[in-house]
């Protein structure tokens, strides 16, 4: 990249594609390459400076737009946990098995619109999931090792949690090898499955 100063501003190259890009984006907003490029700075220095860098944030907008395609809602911890309580008592069962099934939904998602669907989850899980302070994938060769933590979620949540978290990754093409669940945390080992 080469830069040249004059008159106050900084001339900076870049890639030819990148400029057709920027063209066109520009001229459906309506502005100039030039007043587009400077919002676009300033939007990225902003978030910059909240710790998130142009590919975080970028994932992070796919993840909240693939939410709302998917018909997610975001609500106080307080009303989800007292819900979760009240339908629990009436019907347990048939609650898991919404959890679980809109889960394969979310998965089969996820598995058509992302390269890695499986970060993508995780992705999805820190972006949504505000009552989880803790969110790790490991992916190693067929395997996934997923794990959730948080000191906030019933007992209830967590278990509801956990179905929705299998009922994605099964959706994604895996299937689970061990579950380990208790209040405020889930540990799933999942193996993709063949495809012969």
């Amino acid at each position: 990249m080469t830069e040249r100063k004059g008159r106050g501003k900084r001339l900076v190259s870049i890639p030819e594609d990148l400029v057709r890009s920027v063209t066109e984006a520009s001229r459906d907003e309506g502005k100039s390459v030039g007043k587009f490029v400077e919002e676009a700075l300033r939007q990225v220095l902003r978030t910059n400076s909240l710790g998130f860098s142009p590919e975080r944030v970028a994932e992070l907008v796919e993840v909240v737009h693939a939410n709302r395609i998917l018909g997610g809602v975001f609500m106080p911890q307080e009303v989800f946990n007292y819900l979760v309580e009240r339908v629990c008592k009436a019907d347990k069962e048939q609650l898991r098995a919404k959890w679980y099934e809109s889960g394969v939904w979310y998965g089969k998602y996820l598995k058509e619109k992302f390269e890695n669907p499986v970060q993508n989850f995780k992705s999805f899980l820190e972006a949504t999931r505000w009552d989880l302070s803790e969110v790790e994938v490991e992916q190693e060769g067929d395997g996934v090792k997923l794990r959730c933590i948080s000191t906030v979620l019933t007992a209830e949540g967590t278990e509801l949690l956990a179905k929705l978290v299998e009922g994605v990754m099964h959706g994604i093409g895996y299937e689970t090898e061990k579950s380990d669940c208790v209040k405020g945390m889930i540990v799933l080992e999942l193996k993709k499955v063949s495809s012969t």
